[in-house]
């Protein structure tokens, strides 16, 4: 299915507004901080699949429990209605150890992070529509996906390791079994401003079900770097209002809402990113282990001038890549030799104004993409020869009519930010995108289902309310 060709958000959130000037001084953490949020989005106004949904977290930290250390736990959950009554989805909820020497500053630290139930904030990347392995295990036996998680941060250097775990089943031996995924990175301030980072993946995704099921053994063990090297100069610039960009980020009511400095003068920020992974599918042509690689990059730029804010984000996504997590096209499947995959860029640009006076931040966004596409087999009474597909999502497709080739979608937003003193506010996105791509399918005169071109507009959305205590 098609991805919503327009968007418009509005926030409003209670709780403290972002400071205007610099902070002298950090002030502490409260030992206990809730938040609410309320989630509605209505993708089209004119189709009736708007949703619903709440979002509650609490953070909860102890003082000094020995000398140096201290522990902290965040719960983290969605509370989705639906024709079954209400359900829960954890949203990475943790519990961490933290140990901090005398000496060091209050940024570093060493800390051990167990995420019980999903672990989706481990991952790899950094700007989030080229992150992956958030879930490592596209198919688990009950759902829950946790990890483990070591941490030590300094002051110009860090490092990580983790693993995650997931129960999977062996269709071989026709029982579940428990696969692990390692993952291991370092960052180093070569000089100040100047930042590297490289990280790497190990994941053993079990056995391809569609050879375990007639008897063939075919180990699945996806492998992968990401690197990022980064430069800035003066305060800390946050996120542009891309609601619908980031939507899917677990740290997104956190992030959207982190208070803003605009103490004057000059600052910016540029990151250039790349991931390669590698892992074995089923050959469609032979049904023999094919290596299958992936990639993706994206160059981001941040500027701030007094009160004007400029963001640039660029992005190139291969189809593997954006499939990664949910390996293969069918499952476990590699792409057919004449599949003519074609990768997903994107180019983003946006601006925004801060009223001090007001607490108003208003700006504009554009974005145009030209969608990742291949060539996909149809079965059933769709006709079993290959059409062109356009994906916008993993296992998103548009599938196109014969003769018709992918085009470039374009998107224009409208944002706003309202910070209304210590207690309230307000976050808004209208957004307007043309998508000549979206396809339905419908009969033709012969009863066969055919895909045709639709309306390629689109008005839409999303509205988040968050209260904090």
């Amino acid at each position: 299915m098609m991805q919503p060709l327009i968007t418009a958000t509005l926030s409003l959130a209670l709780g403290q507004a972002p400071d205007t000037t610099p902070a002298a001084v950090t002030p502490p953490e409260p030992p206990v901080q809730a938040r609410l949020s309320f989630v509605a989005n209505d993708a089209d106004f004119g189709a009736s699949d708007s949703l619903t949904r709440l979002h509650a977290a609490l953070d909860a930290r102890t003082p000094e429990l020995t000398s140096g250390l201290s522990a902290e736990a965040g719960v983290s959950l969605f509370i989705n209605g639906g024709s079954q009554g209400l359900g829960f989805q954890d949203n990475s909820s943790f519990f961490r150890l933290r140990y901090r020497a005398d000496t060091w500053s209050r940024e570093e630290g060493l800390a051990l992070t167990a995420y019980p139930l999903s672990s989706t904030r481990l991952y790899m990347g950094y700007e989030y529509p080229v992150t992956w392995a958030r879930q490592a295990y596209p198919v688990r036996e009950g759902g829950a996906e946790p990890a483990l998680e070591l941490r030590l941060s300094r002051k110009r250097w860090s490092a990580f390791a983790a693993v995650k775990s997931a129960r999977v089943i062996n269709n071989l031996e026709l029982e579940s079994e428990r696969r692990l995924a390692l993952l291991a990175g370092a960052g180093v301030e070569l000089t100040p401003g100047l930042r590297v980072d490289v990280e790497a993946t190990t994941v053993d995704r079990g056995l391809a079900p569609a050879p375990a099921m007639v008897g063939e053994k075919l180990e699945v063990r996806a492998r992968g770097l990401s690197g990022r090297v980064q430069w800035n100069r003066g305060v800390a610039i946050g996120p542009s209002v891309d609601l619908s960009l980031y939507a899917g980020d677990p740290a997104f009511h956190e992030r959207f809402f982190e208070p803003e400095s605009y103490p004057g003068g000059l600052a910016a920020a540029v990151s250039l990113e790349g991931s390669f992974m590698e892992q074995p599918l089923e050959s469609p042509e032979t049904g023999e282990p094919e290596d299958v690689n992936a990639a993706a990059a994206a160059l981001g730029a941040r500027v701030k001038w007094n009160d004007l804010r400029l963001h640039g984000l660029a992005y190139y996504r291969t189809v593997n890549f954006i499939q990664v997590d949910v390996p293969g096209l069918p499952p476990f499947q590699a792409l057919a030799e004449d599949s003519n995959p074609r990768p997903e860029v994107s180019f983003t640009m946006g601006a925004d104004y801060h009223l001090q006076e007001l607490g108003l931040t208003p700006g504009l966004l554009l974005r145009a993409t030209v969608p990742a596409a291949t060539r996909f087999p149809l079965g059933g009474n769709l006709g079993g020869a290959p059409r062109l597909a356009v994906l916008q999502g993993p296992n998103q497709l548009s599938i196109l009519p014969d003769g018709v080739d992918r085009e470039p979608v374009l998107t224009l937003k409208a944002t706003v930010r309202w910070d209304l003193g210590r207690v309230a506010g307000v976050l808004a996105e209208l957004a307007y995108t043309r998508d000549p791509n979206r396809t339905s399918f419908e009969d033709d005169e012969t009863g066969v289902a055919r895909p045709v071109l639709t309306d390629p507009h689109a008005v839409g959305g999303n509205l988040l309310l968050q209260a904090r205590f």
